[in-house]
Protein backbone atom coordinates (compact mmCIF):
# COMPACT_ATOMS: atom_id res chain seq x y z
CA UNK A 1 0.00 0.00 0.00
CA UNK A 2 1.74 3.12 -1.28
CA UNK A 3 1.57 6.24 0.87
CA UNK A 4 1.99 8.88 -1.78
CA UNK A 5 -1.00 11.15 -1.12
CA UNK A 6 -0.85 14.55 0.59
CA UNK A 7 -3.63 16.68 2.08
CA UNK A 8 -3.45 20.48 2.27
CA UNK A 9 -6.08 22.01 4.56
CA UNK A 10 -7.73 25.39 4.15
CA UNK A 11 -5.37 26.76 6.79
CA UNK A 12 -2.37 25.58 4.67
CA UNK A 13 -1.35 22.67 6.89
CA UNK A 14 0.23 19.75 4.95
CA UNK A 15 -0.83 16.31 6.17
CA UNK A 16 0.66 13.01 5.00
CA UNK A 17 1.98 11.20 3.12
CA UNK A 18 -0.84 8.70 3.52
CA UNK A 19 -2.35 5.99 1.40
CA UNK A 20 -5.09 6.54 -1.11
CA UNK A 21 -7.36 4.26 0.91
CA UNK A 22 -6.94 6.49 3.98
CA UNK A 23 -7.75 9.60 1.89
CA UNK A 24 -10.91 7.90 0.65
CA UNK A 25 -11.87 6.97 4.20
CA UNK A 26 -11.42 10.57 5.39
CA UNK A 27 -13.34 11.82 2.37
CA UNK A 28 -16.29 9.53 2.95
CA UNK A 29 -16.64 10.24 6.65
CA UNK A 30 -16.54 14.00 5.99
CA UNK A 31 -13.27 14.71 7.76
CA UNK A 32 -11.93 16.38 4.62
CA UNK A 33 -13.76 19.60 3.84
CA UNK A 34 -14.66 20.95 0.37
CA UNK A 35 -12.02 23.69 0.70
CA UNK A 36 -9.23 21.17 1.47
CA UNK A 37 -6.89 20.02 -1.33
CA UNK A 38 -5.25 16.65 -2.13
CA UNK A 39 -2.64 15.44 -4.56
CA UNK A 40 -0.78 12.24 -5.42
CA UNK A 41 3.00 12.28 -5.65
CA UNK A 42 4.15 15.20 -7.75
CA UNK A 43 0.70 15.65 -9.23
CA UNK A 44 -1.22 18.87 -9.07
CA UNK A 45 -3.39 19.88 -6.14
CA UNK A 46 -7.14 19.82 -6.56
CA UNK A 47 -9.98 20.78 -4.22
CA UNK A 48 -12.33 18.20 -2.75
CA UNK A 49 -15.19 20.30 -4.07
CA UNK A 50 -13.96 19.56 -7.63
CA UNK A 51 -16.18 16.52 -8.14
CA UNK A 52 -14.73 15.73 -11.56
CA UNK A 53 -11.19 15.48 -10.15
CA UNK A 54 -12.34 13.48 -7.14
CA UNK A 55 -14.19 11.02 -9.37
CA UNK A 56 -11.26 10.73 -11.75
CA UNK A 57 -8.26 10.42 -9.42
CA UNK A 58 -9.61 9.60 -5.97
CA UNK A 59 -12.61 7.38 -6.59
CA UNK A 60 -11.21 6.14 -9.91
CA UNK A 61 -8.03 4.24 -10.63
CA UNK A 62 -6.45 6.80 -12.94
CA UNK A 63 -3.01 7.92 -11.81
CA UNK A 64 -2.53 11.64 -11.40
CA UNK A 65 -0.43 13.14 -14.21
CA UNK A 66 2.88 14.94 -13.95
CA UNK A 67 2.75 18.61 -12.97
CA UNK A 68 5.93 20.42 -14.07
CA UNK A 69 5.13 23.41 -11.86
CA UNK A 70 5.52 21.28 -8.78
CA UNK A 71 8.87 19.82 -9.91
CA UNK A 72 10.81 22.16 -7.68
CA UNK A 73 12.46 20.57 -4.71
CA UNK A 74 9.97 19.63 -2.08
CA UNK A 75 11.35 21.18 1.06
CA UNK A 76 8.81 19.27 3.09
CA UNK A 77 9.97 15.81 1.98
CA UNK A 78 13.54 16.36 0.81
CA UNK A 79 16.04 15.40 3.40
CA UNK A 80 15.42 15.19 7.09
CA UNK A 81 12.47 17.13 8.37
CA UNK A 82 12.75 18.25 11.97
CA UNK A 83 9.90 17.06 14.12
CA UNK A 84 7.63 19.44 15.98
CA UNK A 85 9.01 20.92 19.16
CA UNK A 86 5.80 20.33 21.01
CA UNK A 87 2.94 18.01 20.39
CA UNK A 88 0.34 20.72 20.25
CA UNK A 89 -1.57 20.00 17.02
CA UNK A 90 -5.01 18.64 17.69
CA UNK A 91 -7.48 19.53 14.96
CA UNK A 92 -6.47 20.84 11.57
CA UNK A 93 -9.13 21.52 9.01
CA UNK A 94 -11.61 19.37 10.91
CA UNK A 95 -9.56 16.12 10.23
CA UNK A 96 -9.10 13.55 12.96
CA UNK A 97 -5.32 13.27 12.77
CA UNK A 98 -5.16 10.32 15.15
CA UNK A 99 -6.50 8.18 12.35
CA UNK A 100 -3.38 8.91 10.32
CA UNK A 101 -1.14 7.17 12.83
CA UNK A 102 -2.88 3.82 12.84
CA UNK A 103 -0.31 2.49 10.32
CA UNK A 104 3.09 2.22 11.93
CA UNK A 105 5.11 1.87 8.72
CA UNK A 106 7.67 4.50 7.92
CA UNK A 107 6.70 7.32 5.70
CA UNK A 108 8.58 7.00 2.41
CA UNK A 109 10.13 10.18 1.14
CA UNK A 110 9.23 11.42 -2.26
CA UNK A 111 12.47 11.70 -4.24
CA UNK A 112 13.03 14.13 -7.02
CA UNK A 113 12.07 12.60 -10.34
CA UNK A 114 14.10 13.06 -13.52
CA UNK A 115 12.53 14.87 -16.42
CA UNK A 116 10.26 12.58 -18.43
CA UNK A 117 11.64 10.98 -21.61
CA UNK A 118 8.61 12.04 -23.57
CA UNK A 119 5.94 14.71 -23.21
CA UNK A 120 3.08 12.36 -22.60
CA UNK A 121 0.61 13.87 -20.22
CA UNK A 122 -0.33 10.45 -18.97
CA UNK A 123 3.09 9.39 -17.74
CA UNK A 124 3.25 8.92 -13.99
CA UNK A 125 6.44 9.11 -11.97
CA UNK A 126 7.24 6.17 -9.78
CA UNK A 127 6.83 6.87 -6.16
CA UNK A 128 9.44 5.53 -3.80
CA UNK A 129 9.55 5.41 -0.07
CA UNK A 130 11.96 7.34 2.10
CA UNK A 131 15.06 5.55 3.39
CA UNK A 132 15.47 7.86 6.33
CA UNK A 133 14.15 6.03 9.36
CA UNK A 134 14.13 9.22 11.40
CA UNK A 135 11.52 10.80 9.20
CA UNK A 136 8.51 9.29 10.81
CA UNK A 137 5.35 11.09 11.69
CA UNK A 138 5.43 10.54 15.42
CA UNK A 139 3.02 13.34 16.23
CA UNK A 140 0.37 12.09 18.60
CA UNK A 141 -2.85 13.80 17.58
CA UNK A 142 -5.68 14.29 19.97
CA UNK A 143 -9.17 13.18 19.18
CA UNK A 144 -11.39 15.65 17.41
CA UNK A 145 -13.47 17.62 19.85
CA UNK A 146 -17.11 18.34 19.22
CA UNK A 147 -18.17 21.89 20.18
CA UNK A 148 -20.25 21.53 23.28
CA UNK A 149 -23.22 23.63 24.32
CA UNK A 150 -22.66 26.10 27.17
CA UNK A 151 -23.28 24.68 30.58
CA UNK A 152 -26.53 25.65 32.27
CA UNK A 153 -24.51 27.26 35.03
CA UNK A 154 -22.86 29.57 32.51
CA UNK A 155 -26.31 30.60 31.22
CA UNK A 156 -27.46 31.37 34.74
CA UNK A 157 -24.37 33.48 35.38
CA UNK A 158 -25.02 35.46 32.23
CA UNK A 159 -28.62 36.20 33.23
CA UNK A 160 -27.53 37.06 36.77
CA UNK A 161 -25.04 39.54 35.32
CA UNK A 162 -27.76 41.21 33.22
CA UNK A 163 -30.15 41.41 36.18
CA UNK A 164 -27.38 42.78 38.39
CA UNK A 165 -26.63 45.50 35.84
CA UNK A 166 -30.31 46.50 35.68
CA UNK A 167 -30.56 46.64 39.48
CA UNK A 168 -27.39 48.75 39.68
CA UNK A 169 -28.76 51.13 37.04
CA UNK A 170 -32.04 51.52 38.95
CA UNK A 171 -30.19 52.12 42.22
CA UNK A 172 -28.15 54.91 40.60
CA UNK A 173 -31.11 56.45 38.76
CA UNK A 174 -33.39 56.45 41.81
CA UNK A 175 -30.72 57.20 44.39
CA UNK A 176 -32.51 60.33 45.62
CA UNK A 177 -35.71 58.46 46.39
CA UNK A 178 -33.84 55.61 48.05
CA UNK A 179 -31.77 57.95 50.22
CA UNK A 180 -34.88 59.83 51.34
CA UNK A 181 -36.68 56.60 52.15
CA UNK A 182 -33.72 55.28 54.12
CA UNK A 183 -33.42 58.43 56.22
CA UNK A 184 -37.12 58.54 56.91
CA UNK A 185 -37.25 54.92 57.99
CA UNK A 186 -39.41 53.59 55.18
CA UNK A 187 -38.19 51.74 52.13
CA UNK A 188 -40.13 50.42 49.19
CA UNK A 189 -38.73 48.49 46.27
CA UNK A 190 -41.77 48.69 44.06
CA UNK A 191 -40.62 49.64 40.56
CA UNK A 192 -43.85 51.53 39.73
CA UNK A 193 -43.53 53.45 42.98
CA UNK A 194 -39.95 54.40 42.18
CA UNK A 195 -40.86 55.54 38.70
CA UNK A 196 -43.84 57.49 40.05
CA UNK A 197 -41.58 59.14 42.61
CA UNK A 198 -38.86 60.01 40.09
CA UNK A 199 -41.37 61.83 37.89
CA UNK A 200 -43.22 63.48 40.74
CA UNK A 201 -42.16 67.01 39.87
CA UNK A 202 -42.85 66.64 36.16
CA UNK A 203 -46.06 64.60 36.28
CA UNK A 204 -47.75 65.42 39.58
CA UNK A 205 -47.28 69.17 39.53
CA UNK A 206 -50.23 69.95 37.21
CA UNK A 207 -52.67 67.79 39.17
CA UNK A 208 -51.42 69.01 42.52
CA UNK A 209 -51.58 72.72 41.66
CA UNK A 210 -54.67 72.83 39.51
CA UNK A 211 -57.01 73.70 42.39
CA UNK A 212 -55.12 76.72 43.62
CA UNK A 213 -52.07 77.70 41.59
CA UNK A 214 -53.55 76.94 38.18
CA UNK A 215 -57.19 77.73 38.85
CA UNK A 216 -59.09 80.07 36.54
CA UNK A 217 -62.64 81.31 36.02
CA UNK A 218 -64.07 82.11 32.58
CA UNK A 219 -67.09 84.40 32.37
CA UNK A 220 -68.24 85.32 28.87
CA UNK A 221 -65.07 86.48 27.06
CA UNK A 222 -63.07 87.25 30.20
CA UNK A 223 -60.89 84.84 32.16
CA UNK A 224 -59.94 85.53 35.79
CA UNK A 225 -57.13 83.71 37.58
CA UNK A 226 -54.89 84.19 40.62
CA UNK A 227 -51.29 85.12 39.88
CA UNK A 228 -49.04 84.63 42.91
CA UNK A 229 -45.74 86.44 42.60
CA UNK A 230 -43.72 89.32 44.00
CA UNK A 231 -46.91 91.23 44.80
CA UNK A 232 -48.44 88.27 46.59
CA UNK A 233 -51.85 86.90 45.63
CA UNK A 234 -53.21 89.05 42.78
CA UNK A 235 -56.30 88.44 40.66
CA UNK A 236 -55.62 89.15 36.99
CA UNK A 237 -57.80 88.98 33.92
CA UNK A 238 -57.21 88.20 30.27
CA UNK A 239 -59.31 88.67 27.15
CA UNK A 240 -58.96 89.11 23.42
CA UNK A 241 -58.39 92.84 22.99
CA UNK A 242 -59.55 92.77 19.37
CA UNK A 243 -62.96 91.30 20.26
CA UNK A 244 -63.88 93.85 22.94
CA UNK A 245 -66.22 96.66 21.85
CA UNK A 246 -67.50 99.84 23.49
CA UNK A 247 -70.79 98.07 24.22
CA UNK A 248 -68.92 95.43 26.21
CA UNK A 249 -67.42 98.11 28.44
CA UNK A 250 -70.88 98.93 29.73
CA UNK A 251 -71.13 95.60 31.59
CA UNK A 252 -69.70 94.93 35.03
CA UNK A 253 -67.78 91.82 33.88
CA UNK A 254 -65.76 93.68 31.22
CA UNK A 255 -65.22 96.68 33.47
CA UNK A 256 -63.78 94.39 36.15
CA UNK A 257 -61.77 92.59 33.47
CA UNK A 258 -60.14 95.84 32.34
CA UNK A 259 -59.39 96.97 35.90
CA UNK A 260 -57.72 93.65 36.78
CA UNK A 261 -55.83 93.35 33.50
CA UNK A 262 -52.05 93.92 33.92
CA UNK A 263 -51.50 97.38 32.39
CA UNK A 264 -47.98 96.53 31.23
CA UNK A 265 -49.33 94.03 28.67
CA UNK A 266 -51.96 96.34 27.17
CA UNK A 267 -50.93 97.90 23.88
CA UNK A 268 -51.38 101.53 23.00
CA UNK A 269 -54.02 100.76 20.38
CA UNK A 270 -56.34 99.25 22.98
CA UNK A 271 -55.81 102.14 25.40
CA UNK A 272 -56.74 104.63 22.67
CA UNK A 273 -59.88 102.67 21.83
CA UNK A 274 -60.80 102.43 25.52
CA UNK A 275 -60.28 106.18 25.94
CA UNK A 276 -62.59 106.88 23.00
CA UNK A 277 -65.24 104.64 24.56
CA UNK A 278 -65.19 106.28 28.00
CA UNK A 279 -64.36 109.87 27.05
CA UNK A 280 -67.98 110.99 27.45
CA UNK A 281 -68.50 109.17 30.76
CA UNK A 282 -68.30 110.84 34.15
CA UNK A 283 -65.02 111.09 35.98
CA UNK A 284 -66.32 108.69 38.63
CA UNK A 285 -66.78 105.85 36.13
CA UNK A 286 -64.48 102.92 37.08
CA UNK A 287 -62.87 102.68 33.64
CA UNK A 288 -62.16 106.41 33.48
CA UNK A 289 -60.61 106.28 36.94
CA UNK A 290 -58.54 103.28 35.87
CA UNK A 291 -57.25 105.13 32.77
CA UNK A 292 -56.30 108.07 34.96
CA UNK A 293 -54.44 105.73 37.34
CA UNK A 294 -52.56 103.99 34.50
CA UNK A 295 -51.42 107.26 32.94
CA UNK A 296 -50.40 108.69 36.28
CA UNK A 297 -46.63 109.12 36.52
CA UNK A 298 -44.75 108.38 39.71
CA UNK A 299 -41.53 110.43 39.60
CA UNK A 300 -38.82 109.93 42.21
CA UNK A 301 -37.49 112.83 44.20
CA UNK A 302 -33.76 113.59 44.22
CA UNK A 303 -33.17 111.66 47.43
CA UNK A 304 -34.86 108.50 46.14
CA UNK A 305 -33.04 108.79 42.81
CA UNK A 306 -29.73 108.85 44.66
CA UNK A 307 -30.74 105.78 46.67
CA UNK A 308 -31.86 104.01 43.52
CA UNK A 309 -28.51 104.65 41.83
CA UNK A 310 -26.62 103.40 44.87
CA UNK A 311 -28.74 100.25 45.19
CA UNK A 312 -28.36 99.47 41.49
CA UNK A 313 -24.57 99.69 41.87
CA UNK A 314 -24.57 97.37 44.88
CA UNK A 315 -26.87 94.86 43.20
CA UNK A 316 -24.92 94.80 39.92
CA UNK A 317 -21.42 94.81 41.42
CA UNK A 318 -19.13 91.91 40.56
CA UNK A 319 -17.93 91.65 44.18
CA UNK A 320 -19.36 89.22 46.71
CA UNK A 321 -18.35 91.33 49.69
CA UNK A 322 -18.20 95.07 50.29
CA UNK A 323 -15.08 95.95 52.30
CA UNK A 324 -14.98 99.70 51.73
CA UNK A 325 -15.92 101.26 55.07
CA UNK A 326 -17.79 104.20 53.56
CA UNK A 327 -19.90 102.05 51.25
CA UNK A 328 -20.50 99.55 54.01
CA UNK A 329 -21.84 102.27 56.30
CA UNK A 330 -24.15 103.48 53.54
CA UNK A 331 -25.59 99.97 53.25
CA UNK A 332 -26.09 99.80 57.02
CA UNK A 333 -27.95 103.10 56.91
CA UNK A 334 -30.19 101.77 54.14
CA UNK A 335 -30.97 98.63 56.14
CA UNK A 336 -32.54 100.84 58.78
CA UNK A 337 -34.96 102.16 56.15
CA UNK A 338 -35.84 99.02 54.16
CA UNK A 339 -39.11 97.57 55.50
CA UNK A 340 -39.99 93.86 55.65
CA UNK A 341 -43.64 94.06 54.70
CA UNK A 342 -43.34 92.23 51.37
CA UNK A 343 -41.25 89.38 50.05
CA UNK A 344 -39.19 91.60 47.66
CA UNK A 345 -38.33 93.88 50.59
CA UNK A 346 -37.28 90.88 52.69
CA UNK A 347 -35.09 89.52 49.88
CA UNK A 348 -33.48 92.95 49.39
CA UNK A 349 -32.62 93.14 53.09
CA UNK A 350 -31.18 89.63 52.99
CA UNK A 351 -29.01 90.55 50.01
CA UNK A 352 -27.69 93.73 51.64
CA UNK A 353 -26.72 91.80 54.78
CA UNK A 354 -24.95 89.27 52.59
CA UNK A 355 -22.93 92.00 50.86
CA UNK A 356 -21.61 93.39 54.15
CA UNK A 357 -20.62 89.90 55.33
CA UNK A 358 -23.44 89.20 57.79
CA UNK A 359 -24.29 85.79 56.30
CA UNK A 360 -26.16 84.56 59.37
CA UNK A 361 -28.56 87.52 59.35
CA UNK A 362 -29.04 87.13 55.60
CA UNK A 363 -29.89 83.42 55.89
CA UNK A 364 -32.22 84.05 58.80
CA UNK A 365 -34.36 86.38 56.68
CA UNK A 366 -34.64 83.79 53.90
CA UNK A 367 -35.46 81.06 56.41
CA UNK A 368 -38.17 83.25 57.92
CA UNK A 369 -39.83 83.33 54.48
CA UNK A 370 -39.75 79.55 53.94
CA UNK A 371 -40.92 78.93 57.50
CA UNK A 372 -44.00 81.09 56.93
CA UNK A 373 -47.09 79.42 55.49
CA UNK A 374 -47.88 80.24 51.85
CA UNK A 375 -51.23 81.63 52.92
CA UNK A 376 -49.51 84.36 55.01
CA UNK A 377 -46.85 85.18 52.41
CA UNK A 378 -49.51 85.52 49.71
CA UNK A 379 -51.17 88.32 51.64
CA UNK A 380 -47.98 90.39 51.87
CA UNK A 381 -49.16 93.05 49.45
CA UNK A 382 -48.74 96.68 50.48
CA UNK A 383 -51.60 99.10 50.16
CA UNK A 384 -49.10 101.56 48.66
CA UNK A 385 -46.05 100.16 46.90
CA UNK A 386 -42.86 101.30 48.63
CA UNK A 387 -39.75 102.59 46.90
CA UNK A 388 -37.71 99.58 48.06
CA UNK A 389 -40.39 97.13 47.00
CA UNK A 390 -40.31 98.56 43.48
CA UNK A 391 -36.49 98.56 43.27
CA UNK A 392 -36.28 94.98 44.55
CA UNK A 393 -38.93 93.87 42.07
CA UNK A 394 -37.10 95.43 39.13
CA UNK A 395 -33.75 93.92 40.17
CA UNK A 396 -35.07 90.58 41.44
CA UNK A 397 -33.45 88.55 38.66
CA UNK A 398 -30.01 90.06 39.30
CA UNK A 399 -30.39 89.55 43.05
CA UNK A 400 -31.17 85.88 42.42
CA UNK A 401 -28.02 85.49 40.31
CA UNK A 402 -25.84 87.11 42.98
CA UNK A 403 -27.32 84.87 45.67
CA UNK A 404 -26.72 81.75 43.56
CA UNK A 405 -23.07 82.61 42.80
CA UNK A 406 -22.10 83.61 46.33
CA UNK A 407 -19.45 81.24 47.80
CA UNK A 408 -21.15 80.99 51.20
CA UNK A 409 -23.38 78.06 52.13
CA UNK A 410 -26.47 78.41 49.94
CA UNK A 411 -28.82 75.92 51.65
CA UNK A 412 -31.20 78.64 52.86
CA UNK A 413 -31.28 80.31 49.45
CA UNK A 414 -31.84 76.97 47.68
CA UNK A 415 -34.74 76.22 50.02
CA UNK A 416 -36.14 79.66 49.20
CA UNK A 417 -35.94 78.85 45.47
CA UNK A 418 -37.79 75.57 46.00
CA UNK A 419 -40.39 77.44 48.06
CA UNK A 420 -41.02 79.75 45.09
CA UNK A 421 -41.44 76.87 42.63
CA UNK A 422 -43.76 75.07 45.06
CA UNK A 423 -46.18 77.83 46.10
CA UNK A 424 -45.96 80.58 43.46
CA UNK A 425 -47.12 80.59 39.85
CA UNK A 426 -45.99 83.90 38.34
CA UNK A 427 -44.15 82.70 35.25
CA UNK A 428 -41.18 85.07 35.38
CA UNK A 429 -40.59 84.51 39.09
CA UNK A 430 -40.88 80.72 38.82
CA UNK A 431 -38.44 80.65 35.90
CA UNK A 432 -35.89 82.59 37.98
CA UNK A 433 -36.26 80.06 40.79
CA UNK A 434 -35.96 77.10 38.41
CA UNK A 435 -32.54 78.37 37.29
CA UNK A 436 -31.20 77.71 40.79
CA UNK A 437 -29.24 74.46 41.00
CA UNK A 438 -30.87 72.55 43.86
CA UNK A 439 -29.71 69.04 42.90
CA UNK A 440 -27.34 68.75 45.85
CA UNK A 441 -30.02 69.93 48.26
CA UNK A 442 -32.53 67.45 46.83
CA UNK A 443 -30.12 64.60 47.56
CA UNK A 444 -29.80 65.74 51.18
CA UNK A 445 -33.45 66.63 51.75
CA UNK A 446 -33.84 63.58 53.99
CA UNK A 447 -31.16 64.71 56.42
CA UNK A 448 -32.14 66.04 59.81
CA UNK A 449 -30.08 69.23 59.62
CA UNK A 450 -31.93 70.23 56.42
CA UNK A 451 -35.25 69.58 58.16
CA UNK A 452 -34.23 71.84 61.02
CA UNK A 453 -33.86 74.78 58.60
CA UNK A 454 -37.57 74.71 57.67
CA UNK A 455 -39.40 71.72 59.20
CA UNK A 456 -42.87 72.18 57.70
CA UNK A 457 -41.63 73.04 54.22
CA UNK A 458 -39.16 70.12 54.19
CA UNK A 459 -42.02 67.82 55.24
CA UNK A 460 -43.95 69.06 52.21
CA UNK A 461 -40.98 68.45 49.89
CA UNK A 462 -40.51 64.91 51.17
CA UNK A 463 -44.20 64.06 50.91
CA UNK A 464 -44.34 65.49 47.41
CA UNK A 465 -41.72 63.03 46.17
CA UNK A 466 -43.23 59.78 47.52
CA UNK A 467 -46.08 57.71 46.18
CA UNK A 468 -49.66 58.35 47.24
CA UNK A 469 -49.72 55.20 49.40
CA UNK A 470 -46.60 56.18 51.33
CA UNK A 471 -47.78 59.79 51.63
CA UNK A 472 -51.14 58.84 53.14
CA UNK A 473 -49.46 56.41 55.52
CA UNK A 474 -47.10 59.11 56.78
CA UNK A 475 -49.78 61.78 57.10
CA UNK A 476 -51.75 59.51 59.39
CA UNK A 477 -48.93 59.98 61.87
CA UNK A 478 -50.30 63.18 63.39
CA UNK A 479 -47.53 63.21 65.98
CA UNK A 480 -44.97 63.97 63.28
CA UNK A 481 -47.36 65.78 60.93
CA UNK A 482 -49.88 67.69 63.11
CA UNK A 483 -53.21 68.54 61.50
CA UNK A 484 -52.62 72.29 61.82
CA UNK A 485 -49.44 71.87 59.77
CA UNK A 486 -51.18 69.68 57.20
CA UNK A 487 -54.02 72.17 56.77
CA UNK A 488 -51.69 74.98 55.68
CA UNK A 489 -48.83 73.09 54.01
CA UNK A 490 -50.27 69.88 52.60
CA UNK A 491 -54.03 69.76 52.05
CA UNK A 492 -54.34 72.54 49.42
CA UNK A 493 -51.29 71.43 47.41
CA UNK A 494 -51.17 67.61 47.39
CA UNK A 495 -53.75 64.95 46.67
CA UNK A 496 -55.20 63.93 50.05
CA UNK A 497 -58.49 62.30 49.00
CA UNK A 498 -57.54 58.83 50.36
CA UNK A 499 -56.68 60.52 53.68
CA UNK A 500 -59.89 62.52 54.17
CA UNK A 501 -62.03 61.25 57.02
CA UNK A 502 -64.13 62.43 59.96
CA UNK A 503 -60.95 62.72 62.04
CA UNK A 504 -60.22 65.98 60.19
CA UNK A 505 -63.41 67.69 61.36
CA UNK A 506 -62.01 69.15 64.60
CA UNK A 507 -59.20 70.87 62.69
CA UNK A 508 -61.59 72.08 59.97
CA UNK A 509 -63.92 73.55 62.57
CA UNK A 510 -61.00 75.29 64.29
CA UNK A 511 -59.87 76.85 61.00
CA UNK A 512 -63.44 77.95 60.23
CA UNK A 513 -63.47 79.95 63.45
CA UNK A 514 -59.92 81.33 63.38
CA UNK A 515 -59.21 81.71 59.64
CA UNK A 516 -62.46 81.68 57.73
CA UNK A 517 -60.88 82.82 54.44
CA UNK A 518 -58.49 79.85 54.38
CA UNK A 519 -61.37 77.58 55.37
CA UNK A 520 -63.24 78.70 52.24
CA UNK A 521 -60.22 77.85 50.09
CA UNK A 522 -59.88 74.44 51.74
CA UNK A 523 -63.46 73.71 50.78
CA UNK A 524 -62.38 73.68 47.13
CA UNK A 525 -61.73 70.01 47.81
CA UNK A 526 -65.17 68.49 47.23
CA UNK A 527 -64.52 65.44 49.37
CA UNK A 528 -63.37 67.61 52.27
CA UNK A 529 -66.45 69.80 51.84
CA UNK A 530 -68.68 66.70 51.88
CA UNK A 531 -67.11 65.49 55.13
CA UNK A 532 -67.69 68.92 56.71
CA UNK A 533 -71.30 69.13 55.48
CA UNK A 534 -72.02 65.62 56.72
CA UNK A 535 -70.71 66.49 60.18
CA UNK A 536 -72.44 69.87 60.56
CA UNK A 537 -75.54 69.10 58.52
CA UNK A 538 -75.18 72.29 56.48
CA UNK A 539 -73.35 73.53 53.41
CA UNK A 540 -70.30 75.70 53.91
CA UNK A 541 -71.50 78.30 51.35
CA UNK A 542 -74.38 79.99 53.21
CA UNK A 543 -73.22 83.05 55.07
CA UNK A 544 -69.83 83.21 53.32
CA UNK A 545 -70.69 86.06 50.94
CA UNK A 546 -71.11 88.69 53.68
CA UNK A 547 -67.80 87.65 55.19
CA UNK A 548 -66.00 87.87 51.83
CA UNK A 549 -67.48 91.31 51.13
CA UNK A 550 -66.48 92.57 54.56
CA UNK A 551 -62.97 91.25 53.95
CA UNK A 552 -62.62 93.60 50.96
CA UNK A 553 -62.05 96.46 53.37
CA UNK A 554 -58.71 95.06 54.56
CA UNK A 555 -55.73 95.06 52.18
CA UNK A 556 -54.19 91.72 53.30
CA UNK A 557 -57.20 89.59 52.37
CA UNK A 558 -58.61 91.74 49.56
CA UNK A 559 -57.42 89.77 46.54
CA UNK A 560 -58.12 86.31 47.98
CA UNK A 561 -61.64 87.42 48.92
CA UNK A 562 -62.17 89.08 45.54
CA UNK A 563 -61.31 85.88 43.68
CA UNK A 564 -63.83 83.87 45.69
CA UNK A 565 -66.56 86.46 45.05
CA UNK A 566 -65.84 86.26 41.32
CA UNK A 567 -65.97 82.48 41.59
CA UNK A 568 -69.37 82.74 43.29
CA UNK A 569 -70.57 85.04 40.48
CA UNK A 570 -71.03 88.14 42.65
CA UNK A 571 -69.83 90.63 40.03
CA UNK A 572 -71.81 93.86 40.34
CA UNK A 573 -71.22 97.64 40.21
CA UNK A 574 -70.40 97.70 43.91
CA UNK A 575 -67.65 95.09 43.48
CA UNK A 576 -66.24 96.98 40.48
CA UNK A 577 -66.12 100.26 42.45
CA UNK A 578 -64.50 98.56 45.44
CA UNK A 579 -61.88 96.99 43.19
CA UNK A 580 -60.90 100.24 41.45
CA UNK A 581 -60.68 101.93 44.85
CA UNK A 582 -58.22 99.28 45.97
CA UNK A 583 -56.20 99.31 42.73
CA UNK A 584 -55.96 103.11 42.56
CA UNK A 585 -55.20 103.33 46.31
CA UNK A 586 -58.17 105.60 46.92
Amino acid sequence: MDKNWLIRTKSNHILGPISKEKVLELYKNGSIKPDDEVCSGNGFWFFIREEEMVTKYLNGNEVQTFNPISEAKDVLTHGQTPGPETDDITLVGGINLSMLNKEETAVPPVPDLPPPAHKSQFSSPKETGSQDPKKKNNSKMRAKGVPSRPLKKQGYLRYLGIIGFIVLFLLIYFRKTIIRSLFEGEMTFSAPALIHSAHAQADETPSEKKKLLEASISIEKVSFKPVIGLNGFVVTSSFDIEEITCEDFKTDIYQLGVILHPPEVLNEKFLIRLRDCVVKLSDTHPLKRWLKWVSKSKPLDAKDQKKQTFLNEIINTSFNLITDTKVKNQIIDLLDEVPEDTMPEQVLRSYLYLMIGNITRSDNILRSIVNTTPRVNWEKRPQVESFYHRIAGLQFGQIFKKFAKHPADRRSFELFGMYITSFYNEEGLVNMAKDIDVSELEEKIGLRYIEELAPSFVHYLRLKEVSETVRVKRLRNIQKFPLNEQAYWIWPFLDINPLISDSMNPEIERIEKEDQLWFIYLMDNEKLADVFSKKTGKSFLPGRRPYLKSNLTTPPGFMMSLYKLIELGDINPELVQTTINFIAHE
